[in-house]
């Protein structure tokens, strides 16, 4: 699986997220990219840097970029995407926090190495990402349970978005949010993030 050139993300897509975040809802989506140099496969280690606290999960959507796209419509945006996965947006919380708070940008909190794993890839051909079940397991307890149905922005719109100001590239990742339930995780937890009918990954973290 080759690396995509970039990690296109989205935040506070989901009302109880911004909720439990302690977020505005946001008027237009909210974009930020992480570096392909933190995606991970199914079994390598989720890696927290010494000093690095309350590291959270976050099981998130990714639609592949399957033909370069730019200005796309609304209308017709899938036709762009060839496949979807399954994301986990690992985000190093209080320093996002502390980011946030004096408002400088959130690139370290978020892109740190291995913090985006990513399951194997499934065309999309067939299926309905309009309505799907995203859940999240830490050793076996679900923490998060979220539905597709339940995105501020849809895919569609996502896409459209996204073109207008930035050109997406065969391969590109776009993350779509997650859904409420985000918890801190920490050395020797185990994390499973699923979606029903894209599939799963699962991580230890070190």
């Amino acid at each position: 699986m080759n690396l995509p050139s970039k990690i296109v993300c989205v935040g506070w897509n989901y009302r109880p997220h911004i909720v439990e975040t302690d977020a505005v809802l946001p008027k237009e989506p909210i974009i930020f990219i992480k570096p392909p140099s933190c995606i991970i496969h199914d079994g390598e280690p989720i890696v927290i840097p010494e000093g690095v606290t309350n590291v959270q999960h976050e099981v998130e959507l990714a639609l592949i970029v399957g033909k370069r796209c730019k200005n796309v419509p609304e209308h017709g945006a899938l036709e762009h995407i060839s496949h979807v996965a399954v994301f986990n947006d690992i985000t190093a919380r209080d320093m996002q926090t502390s980011a946030r708070d004096i408002g400088n940008p959130w690139s370290l909190a978020k892109g740190m190495d291995t913090f985006g794993p990513i399951s194997e890839y499934v065309p999309i051909e067939g299926i309905d990402i309009t309505s799907l079940n995203l859940t999240l397991d830490v050793n076996g307890k679900r923490k998060q349970d979220g539905n597709t149905k339940d995105m501020i922005f849809t895919p569609e719109f996502l896409i459209s978005y996204i073109s207008h100001f930035m050109t997406l590239e065969p391969g590109d990742i776009i993350a779509t949010g997650t859904p409420e339930g985000i918890s801190e995780i920490v050395s020797g937890d185990v994390v499973c993030v699923s979606i029903s009918g894209v599939g799963s990954v699962t991580n230890m973290v070190v």
